[in-house]
């Protein structure tokens, strides 16, 4: 192929195809019609001499082996262009107009999310920080160019191995610890609880997307038996509401029964059984390593994680189950 025949545009639709694996949601990604991303599609096949899209299955296509080879370091080629050709005024927050996009659970939100906000408002009221709930899919929307970040559990690239490989880069945020959490009457939990007298509790197991297991979860099983789970609920936030006013147990993130435990009437202690840390970090694909706006918004997380471990050290609940409670 000469170079004096590319088209720029087919290379933006390539990418499209590439990333969605998908004649329509393609034409949709970048606002074209589908007959035009159709043909689109045959002219690429003619110059790079490859189907790159196949089918397989009802109403469903897969990548060549050839076009799962080319496809990051065709997204990486769009977006350097993109960059290169679109005028970049210089950055300057207070008078900034743009929106970034990042992707964290409830409990992130929860406990960092809004500061964040707050911190952003006042520094750059014209910067919009759009929040979405993290999904199973939000890595690969960092990569692909949805997303500019996502704040997640350090260990995501464990619980998939898979993520290892989407050329993130990453920064911690903030660490936190795992307690018991019952209601605030509830006389089966006076104290730190061992793991044989726990799992004798009903409690709440939480699982992400669906069915994956948690890190709290993973460490359970390790110890050789299951908890006595009598439901399973999507989030932090939904494991405490359903302990408030009953009988039963789960474990959460520290800073989230801290921040809402009073307010759900419950109390909270750390176990008498070994459980991991949980590692928060910031992630964010590496071309975007050296952007202004990228820069600056990561800054802005570390100085929110900063006041929010201040806040907790100098000005935290005290109450029947707080955090520094010894078993």
């Amino acid at each position: 192929m000469h170079l004096n025949r590319i088209d720029l545009n087919l290379l933006v639709a390539l990418d499209a195809l590439l990333t969605d694996q998908n004649v329509t949601r393609a034409a949709e990604r970048i606002h074209i019609s589908q007959p035009a991303m159709s043909g689109a599609l045959q002219r690429l096949r003619t110059q790079l001499n490859d189907a790159l899209l196949e089918p397989a299955g009802y109403h469903r296509m897969t990548l060549t082996p050839r076009a799962r080879r080319i496809a990051a370091e065709v997204k990486e080629l769009v977006h350097r262009i993109q960059s290169t050709l679109t005028p970049q005024p210089d950055f300057e927050p207070s008078n900034a107009a743009l929106d970034i996009q990042v992707a964290m659970s409830s409990y992130c939100a929860q406990v960092i999310g809004t500061r964040l906000i707050a911190e952003m408002r006042h520094k750059a009221p014209k910067i919009r920080c759009r929040i979405y709930e993290q999904t199973e899919n939000s890595l690969a929307g960092v990569t692909h160019g949805d997303l500019d970040f996502c704040l997640t559990v350090a260990q995501r690239s464990v619980m998939d191995p898979s993520n290892q490989f989407l050329q993130l880069r990453a920064q911690a945020v903030f660490a936190d610890r795992f307690v018991i959490v019952a209601d605030a009457d509830n006389e089966e939990v006076k104290r730190s609880l061992t793991i044989d007298k726990y799992r004798l509790l009903p409690s709440i197991e939480v699982r992400f997307y669906g069915d994956v297991l948690s890190v709290v979860e993973r460490a359970l099983l390790s110890f050789g038996q299951s908890s006595n789970n009598v439901a399973i609920v999507s989030s932090f936030y939904l494991a405490l509401a359903a302990v408030s006013r009953t009988s039963m147990v789960t474990i959460v993130p520290a800073l989230l029964a801290q921040a809402v435990g009073e307010a759900l009437n419950l109390k909270w202690y750390e176990p008498q059984f070994k459980l991991p840390e949980l590692h928060e970090a910031l992630l964010w694909h590496e071309r975007n390593d050296a952007e202004p706006s990228h820069v600056w918004f990561r800054e802005q997380v570390g100085l929110a994680a900063a006041k929010m471990n201040y806040d907790i050290v100098h000005t935290g609940t005290k109450r029947e189950g707080a955090l520094n409670t010894a078993p």
